[in-house]
């Protein structure tokens, strides 16, 4: 009796190992799926081999990509490396001595396919000892051939830009030349016909050879500078007054300050703005500093210009301190040619809107929003 019950015992036990042995079989071949159909299902070759024994494991990828099967590769360790392109095998040779201690490392390396054809590789993988004698390397490798092809077709894409770019940037440098000398000749005519003995003439040339040096200040700024779509407003507007100064030699007492640092002018802006600040400019010379006159200011007499910008406007201001407009007038309805202009550019051209102040002598201010995208520095 005692017999049957540890024979019963003895086949509960071994029936309970045997289940046990399918569970963990069943359970390891489940993971074993799941890990192929992972494997499989990465869009590259990933891969493992012995440092001492060469390769052994390939997924499937390996040959839809190079033609070569797994089997193949096992049977011919060297395969893959002799495939490698030689300008590239030093630096895998280097990286492969860095995975011996178990250091990751990317490199891109090309490789030659069963076809003959390159194919340029992006591979990242590790190493880690075994068995205390061997080192096993694992990894991933991408098929990036067409990336490297865009990039290729980019490059030479973004050389023939830059080639045309250039030769725009020549060509712009030329007109804004050609346009300077041309506004330069007709200076140099109008200063002829301004040497006369009518003082009238002599005054109504020397304002209209201002009013073409504005602009064409602002062409020469341009073929000075290496952006052709916008001058710096302080360098110009300097040059400017300096040449309106040197216009009226006998107002040698009279200072003119410039306030613009840091803004940059299109343009579209800047010759419309030169030809207004000129008028404003060239009135303030004219009538501000009646002779006998005293100046309000501590330090004299003063023609102050100034631009601002404030990520979204501009803002031109124009002031003296002398003697101001005459009582009762309305800027706006004068028939002189100086005012006529600042009203037509800075209302109508800029489509700006201009302020008067009389206070302590007299302040034109203009703020308007630039047609062009503007940058302020």
């Amino acid at each position: 009796m005692s017999n049957i019950n540890e024979r019963k015992l003895a086949e509960a036990v071994l029936q309970r190992t045997h289940d046990e042995l399918e569970r963990q079989t069943e359970a390891l071949l489940e993971s074993e799926k799941h890990y192929r159909e992972l494997v499989e299902g990465t869009p590259g070759i990933i891969y493992s081999f012995s440092i001492k024994r060469g390769g052994l494991y390939y997924s499937s990828h390996v040959t839809e990509i190079l033609g070569y099967s797994p089997e193949q590769l096992y049977a011919q360790p060297t395969l893959w490396y002799n495939s490698i392109h030689p300008d590239e095998r030093y630096s895998v040779d280097q990286l492969i001595r860095d995975a011996a201690t178990c250091k990751p490392f990317c490199i891109e390396y090309r490789i030659r396919d069963a076809l003959g054809n390159w194919h340029w590789f992006e591979d990242r993988s590790t190493g880690y000892h075994f068995d205390g004698i061997d080192t096993i390397v694992e990894g991933l490798v991408l098929d990036i051939t067409e990336r490297k092809g865009a990039e290729k077709a980019l490059r030479v894409y973004d050389k023939a830009l830059r080639a045309s770019l250039e030769e725009k940037d020549m060509l712009l440098k030329e007109v804004h030349h050609r346009v300077k000398n041309n506004l330069a000749a007709i200076m140099g005519l109008i200063d002829l016909q301004g040497q006369s003995n009518d003082e009238q003439t002599r005054a109504a040339m020397t304002e209209l050879s201002n009013r073409i040096r504005s602009m064409s200040l602002v062409h020469e700024q341009l073929y000075r500078s290496e952006n052709f779509a916008r001058i710096d407003f302080q360098d110009y507007l300097n040059v400017l007054t300096a040449h309106l100064r040197s216009s009226y030699q006998s107002s040698r007492n009279i200072h003119v300050s410039v306030a613009a640092s840091g803004i940059k002018m299109g343009l579209d802006s800047a010759v419309p703005c030169g030809l207004l600040i000129t008028e404003l400019v060239n009135n303030a010379f004219k009538y501000a500093f009646p002779a006998g006159q005293t100046c309000s200011g501590a330090s004299g007499c003063e023609i102050a210009v100034s631009a601002e910008w404030d990520g979204a406007a501009y803002t031109l201001t124009v002031s003296d301190n002398g003697v101001g407009l005459p009582d009762g007038l309305d800027w706006t309805k004068t028939k002189t040619m100086g005012l006529v202009l600042v009203k037509m550019l800075g209302q109508h051209q800029l489509q700006g809107k201009i302020e008067v102040d009389y206070t302590g002598g007299t302040r034109f201010r203009l703020r308007f929003v630039p047609k062009i995208a503007c940058i302020y520095e």
